[in-house]
């Protein structure tokens, strides 16, 4: 999942949980089993939403090698 964001202007009106909701009807549809993420500020409301905290191990090997350590991003993981 690369990014998730609403205007501060339509903030209020569950639209970041119906993009979410939208996002893993899409993965299910392509056969995936599970969306990850990073991020450096908004780990509560992903929880929120059902994804845990992994490690930078839980990643594929791809995103691994892509990681950047001076953000210090924290990894989150859902299950489909």
């Amino acid at each position: 999942l690369a990014c998730v964001a609403v205007d501060p202007s339509y903030r209020g009106g569950n639209r970041g949980d119906r993009l979410l909701k939208g996002i893993e009807r899409a993965a299910r549809k392509q056969g995936l089993a599970r969306l990850f993420l990073l991020t450096t500020r908004t780990a509560h409301w992903f929880i929120e939403r059902g994804f845990k905290a992994d490690s930078l191990s839980a990643l594929p090997n791809t995103k691994q090698h892509l990681y950047n350590y001076q953000r210090n991003s924290k990894v989150f993981i859902k299950k489909l």
